[in-house]
């Protein structure tokens, strides 16, 4: 018991300063200003704002004490690398009149906006090419979300050739779960593939999820109302822009497509977005 008290004491991360990390930031966009000088500096800051909105919620720890992030100046440093990465191009994000037309809505400003969903594609593309899943590791988040919700029934089904085989006795399946991640076995360390449209479907959620919620929205919501109709519509212009969504963007893109953005949303409503560790 004690040796896990002092487990527990190691772990707990230091308070963080944020004055200092404000003081932190602006020394480095006064070093950025001096390397840009030539230039329009402030416009270059204004377009990296909302990079910067979201850096500001995941500030790096040392080992010791926490820095603010460098992304979103080496962002604009490599922008023409990241610009080249996203399936459309800025013209076509400002000749497309409904996320234009989402984005006043929402009052945003499209050019923050724009380099706001181009640095997150940079980030999951990054992400979902470096993802690798084992047994073990698939294990271990289902049975970290039953610490979350106890009481959650289980279903299980094991395939078998031609034959389907249905447990339904939740005690028992989360038994098979925990012996399974106790007990050291060769198949914890081997690869599981996630089905292609369940990693698809997982991109375009932290895509849009992300944006959603670190973009400087400002809407009015009626209680219990999660999203208004200039949100969904951006979302799905969004995913539709990164060829995630195929079809006629008068209809996959308006009030009529709402049910694929509802139905990713509560798909997705248990799922943690890592997005943010893959920033340095």
């Amino acid at each position: 018991m004690e040796d896990n008290q002092n487990i527990e004491e190691q772990n707990i991360l230091p308070k963080m300063d944020r004055e200092l990390l404000a003081e932190m930031e602006q020394s480095m966009e006064d070093d950025f200003k001096r390397e840009y000088q030539q230039e329009d500096v402030t416009s270059i800051l204004d377009s990296i704002e909302y990079i910067r909105i979201y850096c500001r919620n995941f500030p790096l720890f040392n080992g010791d004490d926490y820095q603010p992030l460098q992304a979103p100046f080496a962002y604009y440093r490599s922008r023409s690398t990241y610009l080249k990465e996203v399936p459309f191009t800025e013209d076509e994000f400002y000749n497309f009149t409904l996320i234009q037309e989402a984005i006043n809505k929402l009052g945003l400003l499209p050019q923050p906006t724009f380099e706001f969903i181009v640095f997150l594609y940079h980030i999951i593309k990054v992400w979902s090419e470096s993802q690798i899943t084992t047994g073990i590791d698939k294990v271990n988040s289902i049975l970290s979300l039953l610490e979350e919700q106890p009481n959650t029934k289980l279903k299980m089904n094991i395939k078998v050739g031609g034959k389907n085989f249905e447990f339904e006795n939740s005690l028992f399946i989360y038994s098979m779960l925990e012996f399974y991640s106790s007990h050291e076995q060769i198949s914890h360390y081997l690869v599981e593939r996630e089905n292609k449209r369940i990693r698809e479907r997982t991109i375009q959620y932290s895509l849009v999820k992300t944006l959603l919620d670190y973009l400087p929205i400002k809407t009015d919501k009626s209680e219990g109302i999660s999203f208004v109709q200039a949100e969904r519509d951006f979302a799905l212009c969004t995913l539709y822009l990164c060829k995630l969504l195929m079809g006629d963007p008068a209809y996959v893109c308006t009030k009529d497509n709402n049910a694929t953005f509802d139905k990713l949303m509560r798909d997705f409503k248990d799922f943690n977005i890592t997005l943010h560790q893959m920033l340095t």
